[in-house]
């Protein structure tokens, strides 16, 4: 019988690492073996990534036009006096909101965030919804002020003639 054979710690050590690469090796062989019959499961994944990034450029050349349109349509609306706007600038308002509200649906995008345009194009009809009523009312409030004055006026002449006619008969009576 021969003598036990003890190892230095140095040599347990290579041995360790030597034993832990084997195994290493033997497990991406195996995994070769039986996997590369099986296609990738990261093919479809990359495909549909590429469309996605297709559809976020899209997007983002839809918003790049769309953006200077959007400003403009805004700042008309809010530049609009409160009062006696003329008919061609409201017709050229609302074919803005329009143009605004389809912006989305001409391009074949799947990207959520064109329902966006939608909602402004929305935002801005109530906008100037309500400038108009805002406008028609201080029209109203204007003509009303000057119905008031004139009523008033022919209040007082009505009350200046109907003192004078109480004057005049005081006048005969006496």
């Amino acid at each position: 019988m021969e003598g036990y054979v003890s190892l230095s710690r140095r040599e347990k050590y290579q041995h360790f690492f030597y034993l832990l690469l084997l195994l290493a090796a033997g497990i991406v062989i195996l995994v070769y073996f039986f996997l590369r019959k099986y296609p990738s499961p990261f093919a479809k994944n990359i495909g549909y990534e590429m469309q996605i990034l297709e559809q976020k450029k899209k997007f983002e050349k839809l918003q790049n036009d769309i953006q200077p349109f959007l400003q403009k349509t805004y700042s008309k609306i809010d530049a609009l006096p409160p009062s006696g706007f003329q008919s061609f600038t409201e017709a050229d308002i609302k074919n803005n909101i329009n143009q605004v509200a389809n912006a989305s649906t001409d391009e074949l995008i799947a990207d959520p965030r064109k329902e966006s345009y939608y909602q402004i194009a929305l935002y801005y009809k109530m906008y100037f919804e309500d400038k108009k009523i805002t406008g028609k009312k201080a029209d109203n409030i204007i003509l009303f002020e000057k119905e008031f004055m004139e009523c008033s006026i022919g209040f007082q002449n009505k009350e200046q003639q109907l003192a004078q006619r109480k004057a005049a008969m005081a006048a005969r009576n006496n």
